[in-house]
């Protein structure tokens, strides 16, 4: 449960009680060892002040060293993440941009639709939760919070078209993605050692979770020098990390959705891309304030982010006793439709569930082969440090219902995803490339090219909480769950091979070819996958 929800009255200047009580009482918050204590950044009790003022609803912005010395716990950095996530920012804080990186003025501070000269989208709101919004905060959103988006920073269309995105699970989905890299790498390298000075190639499968990734093949030549050859990768960039945000897969670490967002989204410049950027000065979108959101209000963010509830099913919240059983038809229907959506191959791809080994978040982390670490943040000037990361239990904190223990050890995670890019076929292809991007940010440059996520590709969406959200798709275009299935292919395909055929074709047939009540069955069961959040009274 978002604690303002609960406490709307917690902003700059209410009173400090609000604060200290939200620490203590929100149930979504559920540390093991956060305790009630308060914080250094509650707002001053007293008198409302006359005139203009900003939305920023702490006195001071939060200094990550406080974080980086474990002077914060898990809960109060929460309820940071959480009152910065829903404050709507003004033009005193920063909000918007009236400038482009290439100095160019803007006529106003937000746009839907990309101003050009660089900008990748918008800045196109004032809150986080003013798109992230449907059916509640930290969800999909609307239709109507649709954006463009502008990847060659042209300022021409055609441009993307983008629906909002469910923010939960995130710290789960990084932490997997964390883990499937390392296993990626494992192979290469296991690749790498096998293959003898001028001898025969080796090649290795790619597997991940049980996830394929297609092959890599290493050569070393008469001297011992290694060389790969990632023709036959699939549905990963070929330095095989694992980028499990965005809908195309592009983007590797929360860290850089979430400040990436507040630029783009917000016009909330963070610190620490202005100081990456040194030569657009320290206002670089030019609306006369400095210091918009420390590195410290990052990473409660992030950290707010990653611990947000997990999607259920309806009949694990009926088993836990979360809500009433919602019936013997719809139960029935359900099930029907759960063996259904594997029979027809949907499975392969929306892969029910993996195992996560190590349940811990951490921010900064040097974990995933070192590939999820900014390197371009100095630690000792910035105290984000990845030897003293702000770590937490995904089980053990944050939001409920939170993800259940796998048998093997580890958690059980049914994101129904597989983390993997996928050809959707010309049917849902975008107008542009998207860039993969490093954990820095920077685009991600393989054999001196930049590496791009074509038109055709997206990355599965996880279905966990599918039945709580819509529209579906990256572009929103779906109205219904059956639709959504429809779009995965045309009813008249190219052949095998052909890039333009859907890689999702064959089990969309499926689902065409079934009978009107077995279409509805797979429909109810994806109704099933819900998003759930505590009562505030529990």
């Amino acid at each position: 449960m978002n604690c303002a929800q609960r406490f709307p009255s917690l902003r700059r200047f209410g009173a400090a009680v609000m604060l200290a009580i939200a620490i203590a009482g929100c149930h979504g918050s559920g540390s093991s060892g956060g305790g009630s204590e308060a914080t250094s950044l509650d707002p001053p009790a007293g008198p409302e002040p006359v005139g203009d003022l900003p939305a920023f609803p702490f006195v001071e912005h939060l200094d990550q060293s406080r974080v980086a010395s474990g002077e914060v716990l898990f809960q109060e950095l929460f309820v940071i993440g959480d009152s910065l996530f829903e404050t709507a920012f003004n033009a005193q804080d920063g909000a918007g941009a009236l400038r482009l990186p290439d100095g160019t003025p803007l006529a106003g501070r937000f746009s839907r639709v990309p101003p050009g000269g660089g900008r990748f989208t918008g800045p196109n709101g004032q809150a986080c939760q003013g798109c992230h919004n449907s059916p509640f905060g930290t969800s999909a959103g609307e239709a109507a919070g649709n954006v463009a988006q502008d990847p060659a920073r042209a300022g021409a269309p055609p441009f993307n078209l983008r629906n909002t995105i469910s923010l939960f699970g995130s710290g789960l989905i990084q932490r997997l993605a964390e883990e499937m890299t390392e296993e990626l790498l494992a192979l290469r390298d296991a690749a790498a050692a096998a293959a003898l000075p001028g001898g025969a190639p080796v090649t290795v499968a790619l597997m991940a979770k049980s996830v394929g990734f297609g092959n890599i093949t290493a050569s070393r030549s008469g001297a011992g020098v290694v060389s790969f050859d990632t023709s036959a990768v699939e549905g990963v960039s070929a330095d095989l990390v694992v980028r499990p945000f965005g809908w195309k897969g592009d983007v590797p670490t929360l860290r850089h959705f979430v400040r990436g967002a507040s630029r783009n989204e917000l016009g909330m410049e963070a610190d620490e891309l202005v100081a990456k950027e040194l030569l657009l000065g320290t206002d670089p979108d030019g609306d006369g304030v400095e210091g918009e959101l420390s590195i410290g209000d990052i990473t409660g963010l992030t950290v707010y982010v990653a611990a947000q509830e997990t999607p259920a099913t309806i009949e694990r919240l009926v088993r836990e006793r979360r809500m009433a059983s919602p019936g013997a038809e719809f139960g029935a229907a359900s099930e029907r439709g759960r063996v259904l959506f594997t029979q027809i191959g949907c499975h392969t791809c929306h892969v029910p569930e993996m195992r996560l080994l190590d349940p811990v978040f951490e921010e900064p982390t040097r974990r995933g082969g070192g590939k999820y670490l900014d390197a371009a943040m100095d630690p000792s000037s910035t105290a984000l440090d990845p030897d003293r990361p702000f770590r937490f239990h995904l089980a053990q904190q944050g939001d409920f219902p939170r993800p259940e223990p796998h048998s093997a050890g580890g958690l059980r995670v049914a994101l129904f995803g597989d983390l993997k890019r996928h050809r959707m076929g010309s049917r849902l292809a975008d107008a542009q490339a998207t860039p993969a991007l490093t954990a820095s940010g920077e685009p991600l440059v393989i054999g001196g090219a930049a590496a791009t996520v074509g038109t055709r590709e997206f990355l599965t969406p996880e279905l966990w909480g599918v039945g709580s959200t819509g529209p579906w798709l990256h572009d929103g275009r779906a109205g219904s769950l059956e639709e959504a299935i429809r779009l995965h292919g045309v009813d008249a395909p190219p052949a095998a091979g052909n890039p333009d055929r859907s890689e999702a074709q064959e089990a969309r047939d499926a689902f065409v070819a079934l009978s009107s009540d077995d279409r509805t069955a797979v429909v109810t069961f994806l109704r099933s996958l819900v998003l759930f959040e505590l009562a505030a009274e529990e």
